[in-house]
């Protein structure tokens, strides 16, 4: 009996040690490259990245004068308002004619609409208040998006500005939704020392996060591209946009889970996978606020 105590221990002693080396390694692996690309390896992936998920974009979604009909992934580019302000951002950096028409008919298409929602695509879009069945039924990040976007047309309770501007209640997906909603709000109102600060604590945690989150899941992306967009390319690690570039999919798109693991740890899917258009939204905007709103940030990181 002792015997097999013994070897109990030293089996679990083993696996725990192995458990730590992989660890070690994915850590490892995850914030530093064994070999820095060089300036023009890293232009030229950036290139390549950008024009392959614009491919991808451009694709799910066909403008009718071409004959094309926008496919279920497209149809969800246009209708979920975070990713269509995405890809009107990208547009807006650049002159590729394609994303100028994609992003224009986007905003058109908000405008029909009319409502709030819109003002995530085009803060010039007119827009109805909404009802307030309409804010119950959305969750509560919704409502804070929501606020950022059109403070004086969408009202929170005290509990939810509260909770809005939280220094540290929030972890993992809820602080970059949190994140997301200042960067609107600062958008709309305007930047001011006691906002600075609440976004600047959040953003040192998001990327404390991605420093120990080596997944490369739809929040990984996500990340990457709210501290981006919040303005804070310095937290940005080149090894983490290397990782980020290596998981486009053949088809120009990203996956939204890693090796079947999803951006909640305890959860897992091993059905057939195709790139996703909030991940690939995720990740076409990485790559334009780096090439176009960010240089420096690669002159400062690759020679």
């Amino acid at each position: 009996m002792r015997s097999v105590t013994k070897w109990l221990r030293r089996i679990a002693v083993f696996l725990a040690i192995v458990l730590t080396l992989a660890l070690g390694i994915a850590l490892l692996n995850n914030n530093a490259s064994i070999r820095r690309p060089s300036r023009a390896e890293f232009v030229g992936n950036l290139d390549h990245t950008l024009e392959r998920s614009t491919d991808w974009v451009v694709g799910q979604y066909q403008r009718t004068a071409t004959g094309g009909v926008p496919t279920p992934r497209g149809l969800s580019l246009i209708s979920n308002s975070a990713l269509a302000h995405m890809v009107v951002d990208c547009a807006s950096l650049s002159d590729e004619p394609r994303m100028k028409a994609l992003g224009s008919s986007f905003v058109d298409a908000w405008k029909v609409e009319a409502i709030v929602l819109g003002k995530m695509v085009d803060p010039a879009i007119p827009t109805r208040a909404p009802s307030e069945r309409e804010l119950q039924s959305l969750e509560e990040y919704q409502r804070w998006i929501l606020h950022g976007a059109a403070p004086n047309d969408v009202r929170l309770s005290p509990k939810e500005l509260e909770d809005m501007f939280s220094a540290d209640k929030y972890r993992t997906g809820k602080a970059t939704h949190q994140l997301f909603a200042l960067y609107f709000y600062r958008r709309s109102k305007g930047s001011t020392p006691d906002l600075d600060r609440l976004m600047q604590r959040i953003e040192e945690r998001i990327a404390w996060e991605a420093a120990i989150d080596f997944r490369v899941t739809d929040l990984y992306l996500q990340r990457l591209a709210f501290l981006l967009a919040a303005g804070r390319p310095d937290l940005i690690r080149p090894r983490w946009v290397e990782r980020a570039f290596a998981a486009q999919q053949i088809d120009g798109g990203w996956l939204e889970n890693w090796n079947g693991w999803s951006r909640t740890p305890y959860r897992f899917s091993f059905g057939d996978e195709w790139s996703n258009p909030h991940s690939t939204a995720q990740g076409m905007w990485i790559c334009y606020m780096l090439k176009y709103r960010y240089p420096e940030w690669i002159e400062q990181n690759y020679r």
